[in-house]
């Protein structure tokens, strides 16, 4: 009898414990999901259903990483009893940069008991009021003096040497490597740094992430010629250590950064079109990761993969393009390391790459793919449920390789820009507000094959710039969001007649003065060519009103030689000489 009253005892002792033994939950945040234009200096909020152990609460268990940035260090605080998390960044965001809000199952109530499953979600910052049809300010060389070609395929617009603006790493195919272009406040200097991709065959995607939480942006590249995964971990001011192999399925197409287990260390998931399958990455707590878990998924080649909460439920999914069945796959991650499908979406052609975000801004993830057989890209909507709509598509430019997205006009809509490499062009699609885009997209130039466009606030003034490549001719053209940028109008005067001046002084090094005289409301374009007929630089591309207008060209990069300036605006067309001299 007396072991029987101990036992019912200690049950009375022990449940009371267990009841307030709560995991902690979130029941709201701000930022919103999916939001589209928090501000650049916004705080982050995440409120909870119980009081935190505030000594769980840190850099490594609550992550902020910014599409443009990186790693967002700042202030954390506790309020409300210990039921509020504050994250108050150490400088503002750039504009419209895709925000990852990344909390872990270290977060622990009170009473030490952690939480069930991780909890992420993303949101944009505000874009300032821009323009599509941007203006080309330089065209910078990818390859070395006297190299050939290299088939610079991609570019990272992140911050790699931590002074707050965006640098360029390129990726290239054929000199299997990436290039670090550092950027220096409104351009990009040459060549910073080579990196060998080793036992890299055609190194293509790559994407940013701090897989070992130092504070840095490391780089992962797939090969889309063998089944390796090449991991560069950064060494600071953009330097990298020596690239680390680990081998994935077949024919490494697209890549994925995703935190499949809430372990708060940032795992990898690659798109295999050659194995039919995705090869899910878990990283061991350090930078380092074990071998894969190969998923196949109902679609075939998976080609293109990217990562987002499809489902509302702050565990992170995927959307995979599949290039066999061309089809969307959505995969719903199950917080514990695995995904499971969920649903998928015909295209009607075959997706070379994907984009995402809330795209008719209903609060939902939504997808966007270039169909790169039928030339046309292809709009998913999502029901925030892990279900997907019909695609709608809108014509694009010959064979569209890559589509990027970004509230590239800054108002408050995600636009859609397609990069086509058949014919040399890169194609910007505005949205109507609704997800609706127009067939009479605006077309920016390549010079043989627009391959990918990296949407990124270049010169920090609260737009979207775009900066695009070449692959055939290696080339990057960088493009401003700034239809007054060197534009300005020296007199409203009418003339009479059409003009273009002679530049002065002629010859220069490095700047000098183009004048020309417009006299009636008129679309104008000026560009200035070298003496083999390539184009330089376009200076104008937009209507202007009536007046006389003055363009500095400044281009210390340019070599000595002779130079063409041509203006055409309705029908008029002329072009005069200018030689730079140094």
């Amino acid at each position: 009898m007396k072991k029987l009253f101990f036992y019912c005892a200690l049950v009375i002792l022990i449940c009371p414990l267990n009841v307030f033994a709560q995991a902690p939950v979130v029941t709201s945040f701000s930022p919103l999901r999916q939001v589209l234009n928090a501000p650049r200096n916004t705080q982050i909020n995440v409120d909870f259903n119980t009081a935190l152990n505030p000594q769980t609460v840190n850099d490594s268990t609550f992550r902020v990483f910014g599409r443009q940035l990186g790693p967002i260090p700042g202030l954390l605080q506790l309020q409300n009893g210990n039921t509020r998390i504050v994250f108050t960044p150490s400088s503002q965001f750039l504009a419209g940069e895709w925000v990852t809000v990344a909390l872990s199952k270290g977060i622990k109530s009170q009473n030490n008991v952690p939480m069930n499953t991780g909890f992420n979600w993303n949101f944009w910052t505000k874009a300032d009021k821009g323009t599509l049809n941007q203006t080309l300010i330089s065209t910078i060389q990818v390859r070395r003096p006297a190299e050939g070609l290299i088939q610079c395929y991609g570019a990272l617009g992140m911050d790699l040497n931590d002074d707050g603006k965006t640098d360029l790493a390129i990726v290239n195919e054929i000199s299997r490597d990436f290039r670090i272009f550092l950027n220096n406040g409104t351009n990009f200097d040459t060549i910073f740094a080579i990196h060998t991709v080793p036992s890299g065959s055609f190194p293509s995607p790559s994407e940013a992430a701090d897989f070992n939480h130092d504070g840095k942006v490391d780089i992962v590249i797939g090969n889309a010629g063998n089944n390796i995964l090449s991991l560069f971990i950064a060494s600071g001011g953009a330097n990298f250590l020596p690239g680390v192999s680990y081998n994935a399925g077949s024919l490494v197409r697209g890549l994925g950064i995703i935190d499949l287990d809430g372990d708060g260390y940032d795992d990898i998931v690659t798109a295999n079109r050659g194995g039919n399958n995705i090869s899910l990455f878990r990283n061991n707590g350090n930078g380092t990761f074990n071998s894969p878990v190969n998923i196949n998924t109902v679609g075939t080649s998976e080609t293109a993969i990217m990562i987002t909460d499809a489902n509302n439920d702050g565990i992170q999914d995927a959307f995979i393009g599949c290039f066999g069945s061309n089809e969307i796959v959505l995969m719903l991650g199950d917080g514990n390391g695995s995904f499971t499908f969920s649903s998928r979406s015909g295209l009607t052609g075959s997706p070379w790459a994907i984009a995402i975000g809330d795209i008719n801004g209903d609060g939902n993830a939504d997808v966007a793919a270039a169909l790169s057989n039928i030339d046309r890209i292809g709009v998913i909507f999502g029901n925030g449920s892990g279900g997907l709509g019909s695609v709608t598509t809108y014509t694009s430019g010959d064979f569209p390789l890559a589509i990027d997205i970004g509230d590239v006009d800054g108002d408050n809509d995600l636009d859609l820009i397609s990069s086509n490499y058949g014919s040399g062009e890169f194609k910007v699609y505005e949205n109507f507000g609704n997800g609706t885009f127009s067939n009479n997209p605006i077309t920016l130039p390549a010079s043989k094959a627009g391959s990918c466009i990296t949407v990124h606030d270049r010169d920090n003034d609260g737009d979207l710039d775009l900066a695009g490549i070449d692959e055939v001719d290696d080339l990057l053209f960088i493009f401003d969001n700034n239809t007054s940028i060197g534009i300005p109008i020296t007199s409203t005067e009418i003339p009479k007649d059409y003009k273009l001046h002679q530049n002065f002084p002629n010859p220069f090094n490095p700047v000098t003065k183009i004048s020309f005289e417009i006299p009636e409301l008129k679309f104008a374009e000026l560009k200035v060519y070298n003496a083999l007929g390539a184009l330089v630089e376009t200076l104008v591309s937009e209507e202007l009103k009536p007046g006389i207008y003055e363009v500095i060209f400044d281009r210390s990069n340019l070599p000595s030689g002779v130079y063409f300036y041509i203006l055409n605006a309705g029908k008029f067309f002329q072009a005069r000489k200018m030689i730079v001299l140094k």
